[in-house]
């Protein structure tokens, strides 16, 4: 009898050992462990955390909404501008004044009657205001003068030196009579209409004029080899160099003073003769009218 209730209690426990065992692995059965972390349960969410999540979800949307409507009523309420607008026709105001101020104390013009004479225009120029005073009928816009304009440099540039050379010898005859008109008014300008006129020309952002030292009667004269390169300079050739322009040796100008050099290098004695003997001839003349200063 003791055999027997021994043997039905081990089965009892086999049993018992059995099923906490099939819990056991089902419950860790989702953890795994390792060398340096320990077993960890993971048991199953409950159902009641969903909605407490969606119900702080709901919360957080509604104070955001609640704290952005004060934003869409800035955006709309956008009156306090007119703040602006009044504050910009002030200063145009104070601009308006500032303006009229300067006008007011802006140096009066000298009448032209009392200002240096205008210095003459070149060839082209020449040319052009011959073109438009012959077209003046069919000027009507300054588009009408814009095509003139391309129409002189065209017929201008498309000229050989015998039909511009009657334009450089009126240029050349307008200079002298510039170069007297200058002489006869530096001689009558007072230094109050001077002054008058320079005040003018600074408020204009214009340069000012000024007084020669030496009035062109008793300026020194120019050397031989200098009068040599302005004959050379009203010359066919001296021409031709002008009106080829800039080019690998240099501009223009410094073409035509390189060639007269090399031309005054080769001239002969006699052939220089002639300037000499005029720088000779000035160059005592000046003397006479200046007798302290020598040569």
């Amino acid at each position: 009898m003791i055999s027997l209730s021994a043997r039905h209690i081990a089965s009892n426990l086999r049993t018992n050992v059995l099923s906490s065992s099939v819990l056991t692995s089902s419950a860790f059965a989702a953890t795994r462990r390792t060398f340096f972390t320990t077993r960890c349960i993971q048991l199953p969410a409950a159902a009641s955390k969903s909605a407490s999540t969606t119900a702080t979800k709901k919360t957080t949307k509604k104070s955001i909404a609640t704290k952005a409507a004060p934003k869409a009523k800035t955006t709309t309420e956008a009156k306090p501008k007119l703040k602006s607008t009044a504050t910009s026709k002030k200063t145009v105001e104070r601009l308006l004044m500032c303006i009229l101020i300067c006008v007011a104390i802006a140096p009066k013009r000298v009448p032209k009657s009392e200002q240096p004479p205008s210095r003459p225009p070149n060839a082209f120029l020449l040319f052009f205001s011959r073109l438009v005073q012959d077209r003046r009928g069919d000027i009507k816009t300054t588009v009408d003068t814009q095509g003139i304009a391309k129409e002189a440099a065209a017929t201008w540039n498309g000229f050989t030196l015998a039909q511009k050379q009657p334009y450089y010898n009126e240029v050349e005859v307008l200079k002298k009579q510039y170069e007297e008109k200058l002489h006869d008014y530096w001689k009558t300008a007072s230094p109050e209409t001077v002054r008058k006129i320079n005040a003018r020309r600074k408020h204009d952002g214009r340069n000012k004029i000024h007084r020669p030292h030496q009035e062109n009667d008793y300026k020194r004269p120019n050397g031989p080899f200098f009068r040599f390169i302005e004959n050379f300079r009203q010359s066919d050739d001296g021409r031709a160099i002008q009106q080829a322009g800039a080019t690998a040796t240099g501009r223009g100008a410094v073409n035509v003073a390189r060639e007269a050099g090399e031309r005054w290098r080769a001239m002969s004695a006699s052939d220089k003769a002639p300037y000499v003997e005029a720088y000779q001839k000035a160059h005592t003349d000046w003397q006479s009218n200046h007798p302290s200063k020598s040569a």
